[in-house]
């Protein structure tokens, strides 16, 4: 990847860079082809996507001009990443590109198409950037392509160098259903994040498709002679096969060149996706059974296959549990596509895999001595009661994108206290057993608390006041000999969000601010006015927090996003 210049370094048109744009197959008369241009987006910051998903954020956006014998199609533009921000702004979603960018756009030459010198197609891409910490102007990038010789164009040769995603910057942005485990691997390091993926394949065996194939591994298990060793050894090959299914996938995934990126924006997909875990989840409550084939269990009863068998054992269960745990694993798969990697994607599914099988191990060992296990009671059944529960939230979660608002997110809390209530004081289910009784009735008091704490009426906090900027007001601020606080936004700004919902509503920056003459210059419109003033007061991006003194004197001029707390101290070094 492009390596990341300082923050303040960062220009706006250095932010994208072409590295090629190529013709292929050559266009010929009354021919088709496709243009296949690879930009790059510098290290640490991404742009926003063709379908944000506010009206207020600026979409990327391609354009190919060319010669009237030359008809551009539909863009075809790559798979998006939905990035969470940071609860201070807000929660909301937004869809950006970062990294590789690979866009595609068809071309149809009509039956006049006769290329001279110097004849070429022009491809621009429009697009506004952002890091986590400021935004940038809204800006353009452009190169072209000749049309007597299709081909690449000059940054090709440079974009050899740099192309190709890398393991960080494919796991960076963090999207919805992987951002927590990207969030450890790009904070933690490797050992953590592998750590967590293990952790998640050890909770992934309380799933209902996954629990029900405990019993074939201890009567499968329990057949095989040969003294603990053996046992041991089959055990190890049997997890290994569940491994390598797991990692094919992940090798596979990595390898489809965005095709599983490109589904998972597809509203159908998700659709098809929320229906197949409401389905599962309806076997959770009881009005279907899922359990393992019978041909697994006839041979799991009866067959001493050694290690083969143990290796296609382990291959079946994989096939098997997939349709399970898959929905819940998409954020890893999303995150393995973005890294391009296959090793990372044999890794980290390996990983989730081994994580998944260990406890197998264990129950072979005690496979001699455990002939079946114990009857399902009240509390099981109320195990797979929260489960089901769990699969319809996250069937909720992937019917976000396809509904408007991000009407979904805002619901899943209410949800979840809901569900805690219900399994807390109203189930049926685990009441017989009085330690489990206890756990239940706890697990009901906090979800009411919650429930109590969102729907507790709060007082609106006082929120910092701005003026419109204006230099009339600036003048008589310093004739009065009054400090001026400068706030410099826009409306695609997502840092100025965070700033607006954290630092502008802290009650100790609101009240040390009450002696400013606040003031708020919206840079969002592109217009004279904006480039006058983005020129005066040398604003190379937004936020920009200018503080100035009584006298006049310009004493800070910030770029990027404050906290409340530095913020505060700058505000009480004005005079």
């Amino acid at each position: 990847m492009l390596a990341a210049s300082p923050a303040h370094a960062v220009k706006a048109d250095e932010l994208v860079k072409i590295n090629s744009a190529v013709i292929n197959p050559p266009l010929k008369a009354g021919g088709t082809s496709t243009l296949k241009v690879d930009a790059q987006v510098i290290e640490g910051w991404h742009i926003n996507s063709d379908k944000p998903f506010s009206e207020d954020y600026i979409p990327t956006k391609v354009e190919v001009r060319g010669p009237v014998s030359v008809r551009p199609g539909a863009i075809k533009y790559p798979p998006a990443e939905t990035m969470a921000l940071d609860p201070a702004a807000g929660g909301d979603k937004i869809s950006v590109f970062g990294g590789d960018v690979k866009f595609e756009v068809p071309l149809k030459a009509g039956a006049d198409f006769a290329p001279k010198p110097g004849d070429a197609i022009t491809v621009t891409i429009d697009y506004q950037g952002c890091n986590n910490n400021e935004c940038l102007r809204p800006a353009s990038v452009s190169t072209t392509v000749a049309l007597a010789t299709p081909g690449a164009a000059a940054g090709a040769l440079e974009g050899i160098a740099g192309g190709g995603a890398t393991f960080g910057g494919g796991i960076g942005g963090g999207d919805d259903s992987g951002g927590a485990i990207a969030h450890i691997f790009l904070n933690h390091g490797w050992f953590l994040g592998f750590l967590a993926v293990f952790l998640g394949g050890l909770a992934l065996n309380l799933t209902p498709c996954v629990y029900p194939l405990i019993g074939v591994t201890i009567a499968y298990f329990g057949n095989q002679g040969g003294g603990p060793r053996r046992v041991m050894y089959l055990a190890i090959v049997f997890v290994l096969g569940i491994a390598l299914m797991f990692s094919s996938v992940g090798v596979a995934v990595a390898m489809s060149g965005g095709l599983f990126g490109a589904a998972m924006q597809n509203p159908f997909v998700l659709v098809a996706l929320a229906m197949m875990l409401l389905t599962l989840a309806a076997s959770s409550f009881g009005l279907f059974v899922l359990q393992p084939p019978q041909w697994m269990l006839q041979r799991a009863g009866s067959a001493h296959p050694g290690y083969a068998g143990a290796l296609l054992m382990g291959l079946g269960m994989g096939v098997v549990a997939a349709p399970c745990i898959g929905p819940i694993v998409l954020g890893l798969l999303l995150m393995v596509e973005r890294s391009g990697s296959a090793l990372f994607g044999f890794a980290l599914f390996f990983t989730l895999a081994i994580g998944l099988g260990l406890p197998y191990i264990g129950l072979a060992m005690a496979a001699g001595h455990i002939r079946r296990l114990p009857r399902s009671g009240e509390w099981l059944t109320w195990i797979e009661h929260l489960f089901g529960f769990v699969l319809v939230g996250l069937a909720l979660y992937f019917l976000d994108p396809v509904l408007p608002n991000n009407l979904m997110t805002r619901f899943l809390p209410y949800y979840a206290a809901g569900v805690g209530i219900y399994l807390g004081f109203i189930s049926r289910e685990g009441r017989s057993w009085r330690p489990f009784l206890v756990i239940r009735s706890a697990l009901g008091v906090v979800a009411i608390a919650a429930l109590a704490f969102m729907l507790y009426p709060r007082k609106a906090p006082e929120k910092l006041r701005f003026e419109p900027f204006n230099s009339e007001l600036l003048a008589s601020a310093t004739e009065a000999r009054k400090p001026v606080l400068i706030d410099f936004s826009a409306d695609w700004c997502i840092p100025c969000r965070e700033m607006e919902h954290s630092t502008f509503l802290d009650p100790s920056v609101v009240t040390e601010a009450k002696r400013f003459v606040t003031m708020k210059a919206n840079l969002t419109a592109q217009d004279k006015k904006t480039e006058e003033l983005t020129s005066k007061y040398e604003i190379q991006g937004v936020p920009t927090t200018m503080l100035i003194d009584s006298s006049g004197k310009v004493l800070q001029r910030k770029v990027g996003y404050i906290g409340p707390r530095e913020m505060l101290a700058d505000l009480r070094q004005v005079d």
